[in-house]
């Protein structure tokens, strides 16, 4: 499965988990609100996925380039 695929198929399952999830919540909304939500509700999943990863990989390699040791490695 190319990159492209795998991630339509993922934008497809939150977009049918969110509709499903909105259709069936407590308030009660239809189909056609629930699916008009869910086209809202993935881009900001997928957004909110990649600023998420975005931010660990940076938080890692600012880790890798701290010019002061970390105090455990200190001690030693």
């Amino acid at each position: 499965m190319t990159k492209w695929q795998k991630n339509a198929a993922y934008a497809l399952a939150i977009y049918a988990l969110s509709a499903v999830v909105i259709r069936f919540s407590a308030g009660g909304q239809g189909w056609g609100t629930a699916l008009l939500l869910g086209l809202v509700v993935t881009p900001l999943a997928l957004w909110m996925g990649w600023l998420r990863r975005r931010l660990t990989e940076q938080a890692a390699e600012w880790g890798r380039r701290r010019v002061r040791p970390w105090p455990e490695e200190r001690r030693r």
